[in-house]
């Protein structure tokens, strides 16, 4: 099997209103987004913004790896998400 694969499996993307390949941006971040709109509103935040006096890596948050602009991008898609079930 070649990798990618040549015609790579479809499914149906909610965010982008269409068929996507499993193999896309597009579906891995949707497969992100609907992991983190599954969770409870006070992991998400902890996820998204880190949790206060943390000091290890993991309890930093996405914030701190991809910066505000990012965050508030991942705020609207998780919106969108719940939104579109």
């Amino acid at each position: 099997m070649t990798y990618p694969p040549e015609a790579p499996p479809m499914t149906y993307s909610r965010l982008a209103g269409r068929e996507v390949s499993t193999w896309s941006e597009e579906w891995k971040h949707e497969c992100e987004i609907a992991y983190l709109a599954g969770m409870k509103p006070d992991k998400l935040k902890g996820m998204l913004y880190g949790v206060q006096g943390a000091q290890d890596e993991t309890a930093r948050g996405i914030k701190a790896h991809r910066g505000d602009s990012a965050v508030a991008h991942l705020v609207s898609e998780i919106e969108r998400y719940r939104r579109s079930s």
